[in-house]
């Protein structure tokens, strides 16, 4: 992985302006990648399959277009799990708070 400065872990993990936030199925609403992680990890499968299906991936798309973390983006993009879609959201979220600096 390249090198990340903490910089650019502030700003992927910051609250993205109001009119960007993510309006989840089940009334939640995700300001930044660390709600994204908790609301998954606690997520019911039919939640999750209203967001992550054959036809879209809302969670991919939102940390790409939104959130600007194309890495991330690409791993969730690659992936219908509920349970490898919240340990890649975990897993990422505590790489950028140990980076932040």
């Amino acid at each position: 992985m390249a090198r990340m400065f903490p910089s650019e872990a502030n700003r992927l993990l910051k609250n993205v302006p109001e009119q960007f936030t993510f309006y989840c199925q089940d009334g939640g609403r995700f300001w930044n990648l660390q709600d994204l992680a908790r609301a998954v990890a606690s997520m019911s499968a039919e939640v999750f399959e209203h967001h992550v299906n054959a036809e879209k991936n809302d969670f991919a798309n939102w940390v790409f277009d939104v959130v600007g973390d194309h890495a991330l983006a690409h791993e969730l993009r690659n992936t219908r799990s509920l349970a490898t879609t919240s340990r890649r959201l975990n897993e990422r979220v505590a790489l950028l708070e140990a980076r932040r600096g």
